[in-house]
């Protein structure tokens, strides 16, 4: 691994303004808490997952997410009432172009579009959005008809999380 000398000067404003995440901080914050979208219960704490680990969490899929600048995968589970466990995951990249380009790649087959973020699909038991630098995606652990629009609205709650 290369690694780069770090000058005293910008050591110390990164001790002051806070380079990096710190755990237990903002992340959390991108998530909606429980109740905060009615019905949706957030279940465990935020996992976080940096570029070089993303393959612990996304194996197969972390070079496409890499190559498309992912920084950082945030991720949380979520219970709807007592029906519906889904995933809830954050993509942070360095720019708008990596979702654009993940979400252009993906086919919109037995898809249909969601009026949220930038772009947004569904597709029966997952949605995926991309808004701004985020790239996010629902997924539930099982179809029912009562998926869909529950997906929506728990999507709809992180959107207001990423500003």
């Amino acid at each position: 691994m290369m690694r780069f000398p770090i000058s005293p000067t910008l050591a110390v404003a990164c001790m002051l303004l806070g380079c990096g995440v710190k755990s237990g901080s903002k992340p959390a914050t991108l998530f909606p808490e429980s109740n905060e979208v009615p019905g949706w219960s957030k279940v465990g704490e935020t996992r976080t997952f940096e570029a070089s680990s993303l393959w612990q969490y996304i194996d197969g899929d972390a070079e496409k997410y890499i190559g498309a600048g992912v920084q950082k995968t945030l991720t949380a589970n979520y219970r709807y009432g007592n029906s519906i466990e889904a995933a809830a995951d954050v993509h942070v990249m360095a720019n708008v172009d990596g979702p654009r380009n993940i979400m252009d790649s993906e086919s919109a087959a037995d898809s249909q579009p969601v009026a949220l973020g930038d772009a947004a699909r569904l597709y029966g038991a997952s949605l995926s959005f991309r808004k701004g630098r985020y790239l996010v995606r629902v997924v539930a652990y099982k179809q029912s008809p009562e998926v869909g629009k529950a997906l929506v609205e728990l999507a709809r709650g992180i959107e207001k999380k990423l500003g």
